[in-house]
């Protein structure tokens, strides 16, 4: 009987250290995690301050320039003209920060609505590129082609179609130091949809980062200014819209390609 009731109280003892250890990697397992979040929390606020204050100090730098008329009036048109445009350009980044993440937080809060109604495709295509054109490299050309006519339309909602297309566009001018970014529009690609994409031929996206980087907060590198928020905004209006933005994972070693598809009939 002794030995039964050793027995036993081993096996408790085994089973109550075992929930022990279990409780102890599960608890440092949090640990760890929260710990990574924090880490990941800080880098992102370093970086979306570093984001905002960099434009901010080139429009305020260059406004304060221009406003001085003893400081204008050393300066030859073209500079005047080249100063205005940095100022443009920088409002125009700062902007598109701001409404990322206004953008995000209201998909997260459920007030990010679709206003569904006749769009042109092609039409999309161009007032993305005509958008954005003035920030691609001198070095880069940036063209449109497309397998369906002036006229063609779907249901859906232009204004998110177009910033698909316009977040892949930036994203391309970000990588892409020379050669080509090249929008095309198929209706062949995935039978059923419309299949946008936007090739470049910059530094590319490694295999295993194919996903991530549609992540929020994930960027391929910390050079390149703005937010992560860019691919992340594009699956999630692409998702709503019922189609998918991805990563051509196919097209290795030669750029970039990617893909926005939305369903041919609502």
């Amino acid at each position: 009987m002794n030995s039964i009731v050793s027995v036993i109280i081993i096996v408790l003892l085994v089973i109550a250290l075992a929930v022990m250890i279990y409780m102890y990697y599960r608890e440092k397992r949090k640990v760890e995690k929260y710990k990574q979040g924090m880490k990941s929390q800080k880098e992102y606020l370093q970086n979306m301050s570093h984001d905002i204050r960099t434009p901010m100090n080139a429009i305020c730098g260059f406004s304060q320039i221009l406003c001085n008329k003893q400081i204008r009036d050393m300066l030859s048109e073209d500079e005047i003209i080249e100063y205005g445009v940095i100022i443009q350009s920088n409002t125009d980044l700062l902007s598109t920060l701001v409404n990322d993440i206004l953008d995000i937080s209201d998909m997260e809060s459920g007030k990010y609505k679709m206003n569904i109604g006749t769009c042109n495709v092609n039409d999309v295509c161009r007032k993305a590129i005509s958008t954005v054109k003035y920030r691609c490299p001198s070095g880069v050309n940036m063209y449109m082609t497309s397998d369906v006519d002036d006229d063609y339309t779907i249901q859906s909602d232009s204004k998110r179609v177009e910033q698909v297309i316009m977040n892949y566009l930036t994203n391309a001018e970000k990588h892409t130091d020379e050669g080509e970014i090249h929008v095309h529009v198929s209706l062949s690609e995935h039978p059923g949809m419309v299949t946008f994409s936007v090739t470049d031929t910059g530094e590319g996206v490694p295999l295993e980062k194919a996903e991530l980087i549609f992540a929020r907060f994930e960027k391929i590198n910390t050079i390149n200014g703005g937010t992560g928020l860019g691919l992340a905004i594009c699956r999630r209006i692409a998702t709503q819209l019922g189609g998918e933005a991805k990563l051509d994972t196919t097209h290795q070693g030669k750029g970039a390609r990617f893909i926005f598809t939305h369903p041919i009939s609502a």
